[in-house]
């Protein structure tokens, strides 16, 4: 399951930086929208597979040690990709995926910025819920031995760790649809210009 997971969503990869460097010239509105969302939805889609690959190397892992270290290391993955996502505070808030989002919502249907804010509302919420191994993934990146060491003791439940890691995945899962809704949306828009003759199709 997870390896078919996995690679059903490395498919769109190389598409959506393909996308982002034949855009990247273009400097009217519609494009810098695309190359936003598509640029949010390669972050997404891409964490969302390292979850899932980290997950999956966590359960196979036969050895004790092994087990502790994917544990810290989906930790750090938890931490950093929402803290990405959506931030926890005004400072990381700024520097997110989600916040690139606001300035184009008013490119945007009103069904969309509804959307936005009920996500956004949920997103908060979620940010606020816990620390989001903010302590564990300070241990396992600054590497001081004894902490790290404690840290890593502690009772390995597996069910817990995948729990824990479907916290992030649901988040990416619900940013994913909305994206998906964001690009339906300028595909669409981009198909009434066609059938108006005001967009050529060049080969």
């Amino acid at each position: 399951m997870f390896d078919e997971t996995i690679k059903n969503y490395t498919e769109g990869l190389p598409l959506a930086r393909q996308i982002l460097d034949i855009f990247s010239e273009q400097r009217d509105d519609y494009h810098e929208t695309y190359c936003t969302v598509v640029s949010v939805m390669l972050f997404v889609l891409m964490t969302m597979i390292d979850c899932m690959v980290a997950c999956k190397f966590f359960i196979l892992a036969d050895k004790d040690y092994d087990r502790r270290f994917m544990r810290g290391k989906l930790m750090v993955l938890l931490n950093e990709g929402f803290k990405k996502l959506y931030g926890f505070d005004d400072k990381t808030y700024k520097k997110s995926e989600w916040d690139k989002l606001l300035p184009l919502m008013k490119r945007f249907p009103e069904v969309i910025n509804r959307q936005y804010q009920d996500l956004t509302y949920l997103l908060e919420k979620h940010s606020k819920s816990s620390s989001w191994w903010r302590e564990e993934r300070n241990l396992e990146i600054h590497l001081e031995a004894v902490k790290l060491y404690d840290s890593r003791q502690e009772e390995i439940i597996e069910s817990k760790v995948v729990i824990d890691t479907m916290k992030l995945f649901r988040s990416l899962m619900a940013v994913n649809d909305y994206l998906s809704n964001l690009h339906t949306c300028l595909y669409n828009f981009l198909v009434d210009k066609f059938h108006k003759g005001e967009l050529l199709i060049t080969q």
